[in-house]
C-alpha cells in the first residue's frame, strides 16, 4: 500500500489520509502554534512557554517532513521538475521545499541555541557567577534569528496550503493539473514526433496504372456517306438552225 496515495482522506479532495491531516496539522495544530511562541517571545515568556512551544513545532515538522513531504516530493516532483519547471504542480512544492528547509534548519539552529545557553547559564550558578557574568553565555542574536525564522515558517505553512488547493484541483486556476496519482502526461494521438516522421518521409505520388493491353483509341465515328443524288440532267434544248431566207419561188422546210 502507498502510503501517499492510501488510504484516501476525508475532505473529499481525492488527496490521501496522510495529505488531509498534514493540511489540518498545518491550519489547526503548526501556524496557531506558531503565532503563539512570537506572542510568548514578544512578551518576555522565553521560559519556559516560548521554549517549549518552538520545539514542539520544530519537532512536528521534522516528523511531517521526514516521513510525508520527502516521501511526497521524490514520489511526484523530482523526476518532472526538471522538465516542467513552470508547471504549478511542481514548482509550487519546490518553493515550498526550499523555504521551509532553510527555516527549519534555522529553528534546529535556534533550539539548539537555547538549549546550549540553559546549560551553560545552569553551570555558571553552580559556579557561584551571577548578575552580568550570566550574560556572557547569553544567545544575543537570537531576536533577529527568532524573527526571521517565524516569517520563513510562515510563507513555507501559507504555500503548502496553496500546494494542496493546486494539487488537488481545489483552486479553479489550477484545473489542468488535477490528478490523484502522480502526474502522467497524456500524449494526444499525433503528436509532435510522429508528425515530424511522417514529413520526413517523402510523399509517393501514385503512378499512373499500367495494362497490359494497348490503349484503345475510339476512332472517330464515320459519317454516313450520302450517295449522290441522281439529279436529272438538264435535257438539251432544241436549237434552232438559223433562220435562211428562203429563196424566192421555193417552199420553205419547217424543222420540227
Amino acid at each position: 500500500m502507498n502510503p501517499y496515495l492510501q488510504p484516501p482522506g476525508f475532505l473529499g479532495t481525492g488527496a490521501s489520509l496522510l495529505a488531509d491531516i498534514a493540511l489540518l496539522a498545518y491550519i489547526l495544530l503548526i501556524v496557531p502554534g506558531m503565532i503563539a511562541g512570537f506572542v510568548f517571545a514578544r512578551r518576555g515568556k522565553h521560559r519556559p512557554h516560548h521554549k517549549r512551544t518552538m520545539i514542539m513545532i520544530t519537532a512536528v515538522n521534522w516528523l511531517l517532513i521526514i516521513f510525508l513531504m520527502l516521501f511526497a516530493y521524490n514520489y511526484d516532483v523530482a523526476g518532472n521538475i526538471a522538465s516542467q519547471p513552470t508547471n504549478a504542480r511542481y514548482l509550487m512544492p519546490t518553493i515550498h521545499g526550499i523555504l521551509g528547509l532553510v527555516a527549519q534548519l534555522l529553528a534546529t539552529y535556534v533550539i539548539y541555541r537555547m538549549l546550549r545557553e540553559d546549560s551553560q547559564v545552569a553551570a555558571a550558578k553552580a559556579r557561584g557567577e551571577s548578575g552580568q557574568q550570566l550574560s556572557n553565555y547569553w544567545f544575543k542574536s537570537a531576536k533577529p534569528v527568532m524573527r526571521l525564522t517565524i516569517i520563513l515558517w510562515l510563507i513555507t505553512a501559507l504555500l503548502g496550503i496553496f500546494n494542496y488547493l493546486i494539487r488537488y484541483d481545489i483552486l479553479p486556476a489550477f484545473n489542468s493539473n488535477r490528478s490523484v496519482t502522480p502526474a502522467v502526461t497524456v500524449e494526444p494521438a499525433a503528436t509532435s514526433e510522429a508528425l515530424t516522421a511522417v514529413t520526413d518521409e517523402p510523399a509517393t505520388t501514385a503512378e499512373p496504372a499500367t495494362t497490359d493491353e494497348p490503349a484503345v483509341t475510339v476512332e472517330p465515328a464515320t459519317t454516313a456517306e450520302i450517295a449522290p443524288t441522281n439529279t436529272p440532267k438538264p435535257r438539251p434544248t432544241a436549237t434552232r438552225a438559223p433562220a435562211t431566207t428562203p429563196e424566192p419561188g421555193a417552199t420553205p422546210e419547217v424543222t420540227p
